[in-house]
């Protein structure tokens, strides 16, 4: 179980403790070296004890659990439970995730938003030439490619055919065949290097080289038009590939036309789709296929599915490389309305590639608020002691050992060559590339690592709630561990001690009045009728339950038509048992499962302390308890505490 599910969410009341306090603040209580304004115990009080709250305590019950929990606090890191490396990373782990909201950029997100809604109001019909260079190629290589792709731009430029050199020049393999055509898209289709790079090129013109992780292309838009949304359809398929013969291809034809002059005629298209269609993916759902735009589906598909005006339109047969496909309009949706969008709009820019352009920019936005500063020159060094073994993770911050200059600051913050070197000796590589580059890469990722480190670790001070909600992590985390170690786990392993609990309070552990009776199931009523004639008579002739079994097989000349169970029930046990009249042989009959059943008495058994293995449930969860009791009083002995309870009184 996730421990800040089991712990801190049933114990929310102590979710919102810190230690410090503002000057001024009236102190309600010390504990041990500890003090707790009225302050903070009023804020928490208050909200724990809301109208939404379980279970609302009032001021004198919350004060003695809130006691209770300083004391465990305190025990933790007393005990040093804050300072090991288990805590340490698992505490560090929730850190970072409660910082993530506070560490985006949202106007650069609201930005990219914006942006992404107005591109979506149309779309881009482009051809490209790839020239390919790897994102961490050398200065001198990327270069080279670069002059390469401006060679290729000036001679488009002075007339040559854009198609012509695509077949000619791009590393796209597809382009000796299509010429570099893509076709149509819209935002979101393309990485958003090359989205800036097609919507901020005109129509007719090739853009300057645009570098993606791919390398640098040329954009050449050849038309634009307005957006056709986003559609979701059904279609039956009658699959007709290019390998088929002419024979096959006309059969494949007639059957599809079939089809669609049955639909014409009334038919239901989904169950036609079920029964019907060779789209294995979809005809099990009727052919619905899911949400998709310009540029997701072979076109001539996807122009009949927009062409449909309405949704129920249903269109004629079309051929794509497939095969043959009937398609129906189900919905259709456009990005024509910000406030409508947004949403999705959103989520779309958070999980796409533009993300990490957000992150950039709300980099730059730290460096710039809080004078970011820095040596790049003592940067330098790092190319000469920096050397293969980083690739085989042997690559040790003791080879930088001369190395102490200042390479940036960050507000108050000064990161030197040393912990740049022990940055790079955690990091290592997973990949051989030039050392130079390398460098570069892992120092970019190292600024802006110190400098979101740095902004993470203001956040306590600039965002109030942030502090108490790391607060309330921490403590959920020592308490979850100690309290674990001193009751949970402890009352589970200490099997001694357990057993001695349940010897000393066995009397809390008692049966009731219970029945020692057999339960019969029978086939139908004539079975039953059966039965009761032999188990109603005196006791001392009554057969046993196995008796009556045989006896039944042999009657009916069937081996499944009575079966038995013999228990000890307490009366709410079962129906059966609390209805019948236990100073009586035999209960009534009852239909269950389009059986009959009753009971047939032996015994009434009178109370009795249950066994150890009948109620060790009950029994671990009632010496946790007096675990916990025990422990409570022993930290209230051994770190003293002090109360000013007349300041209660203040809290409304």
């Amino acid at each position: 179980m996730n421990k800040l599910t089991r712990f801190i969410l049933p114990i929310l009341l102590f979710s919102m403790s810190v230690y410090s306090q503002s000057n001024g603040d009236k102190i309600l209580m010390t504990i041990h070296d500890r003090e707790v304004s009225l302050d903070e115990f009023e804020r928490i009080y208050k909200k724990n004890n809301s109208s939404a709250a379980l279970e609302q305590q009032t001021v004198e019950e919350y004060l003695e659990l809130f006691i209770n929990f300083k004391l465990k606090v305190i025990e933790a890191e007393e005990l040093g439970m804050d300072t090991t490396q288990s805590f340490l990373k698992e505490f560090n782990g929730y850190k970072k995730q409660l910082a993530k909201p506070y560490l985006s950029d949202q106007e650069e997100v609201d930005a990219m938003v914006q942006e992404a809604f107005e591109r979506a109001q149309k779309e881009v019909r482009a051809r490209h030439i790839l020239i390919r260079i790897s994102p961490d190629a050398p200065p001198e290589d990327t270069l080279r490619v670069y002059n390469k792709v401006i060679e290729i731009r000036n001679r488009i430029l002075a007339g040559e055919d854009f198609g012509t050199v695509a077949k000619a020049t791009s590393d796209d393999p597809s382009a000796k065949t299509n010429a570099g055509v893509l076709g149509w898209f819209t935002v979101f289709r393309m990485v958003y290097p090359f989205e800036n790079g097609a919507y901020n090129t005109k129509k007719g013109e090739v853009s300057m080289p645009v570098r993606t992780r791919f390398g640098y292309h040329l954009i050449n838009i050849t038309d634009v038009r307005p957006a056709r949304g986003e559609i979701r359809v059904a279609h039956i398929m009658v699959v007709a590939p290019e390998t088929m013969n002419d024979e096959q291809k006309a059969d494949a034809k007639k059957k599809v036309y079939n089809l669609y002059d049955s639909i014409q005629a009334g038919k239901d298209f989904a169950e036609m789709a079920r029964k019907y269609s060779e789209d294995g993916g979809s005809a099990s759902r009727g052919g619905e296929l899911p949400w998709f735009g310009t540029g997701r589906m072979v076109a001539p598909f996807e122009n009949v599915s927009f062409a449909l005006a309405n949704p129920g339109d249903i269109s004629e047969p079309v051929q794509t490389s497939f095969g043959w496909h009937i398609i129906k309009l189900l919905e259709q949706k456009k990005y024509d309305d910000f406030e409508n969008a947004k949403a999705d709009l959103k989520a779309n820019v958070t999980k796409s590639d533009r993300n990490a352009y957000s992150k950039k920019a709300m980099v730059e936005r730290i460096k710039k608020k809080n004078n970011f500063s820095e040596n790049r020159e003592n940067l330098y060094p790092f190319y000469s002691v920096v050397d293969s073994t980083i690739f085989i993770h042997k690559w040790d911050a003791s080879k930088a050992a001369g190395l102490n200059d200042l390479l940036f600051t960050v507000g108050d913050k000064q990161i030197t060559q040393q912990d740049f070197a022990a940055f790079l000796a955690d990091r290592q590589a997973s990949t051989r590339k030039n050392l130079e580059v390398l460098v570069d890469n892992l120092y970019d990722i190292f600024v802006e690592e110190q400098v979101l480190q740095y902004e993470e670790n203001k956040l306590p001070e600039k965002y109030p709630e942030f502090k108490y909600l790391v607060q309330e992590y921490h403590d959920g985390i020592l308490l979850f561990d100690l309290t674990d170690q001193m009751v949970w786990s402890k009352a589970v392993e200490d099997s001694v001690g357990l057993e001695a609990f349940y010897a000393e309070n066995k009397s809390n552990y008692m049966w009731g009045k219970r029945l020692d009776a057999t339960l019969i199931t029978c086939r139908d009523n004539e079975v039953a009728e059966f039965a009761r004639n032999l188990l109603g008579k005196k006791k001392r002739k009554r057969p046993a339950p196995e008796e009556v079994q045989s006896l039944a097989f042999t009657e009916f000349n069937d081996s499944t038509c009575l079966s038995f169970e013999t228990k000890k029930y307490e009366r709410e046990d079962h129906p059966l048992v609390e209805k019948m009249d236990w100073d009586k042989p035999l209960s009534d009959n009852m239909e269950e499962d389009g059986k009959v059943i009753f009971l047939a008495k032996h015994k009434v058994l009178k109370p009795e302390p249950k066994k150890l293995d009948d109620c060790r449930g009950i029994v671990t969860a009632d010496y946790q308890n007096y675990l916990e009791k025990e422990w409570i009083e022993s930290l209230r002995t051994k770190y003293p505490y002090q109360v000013k309870r007349e300041l209660l009184s203040e809290i409304n």
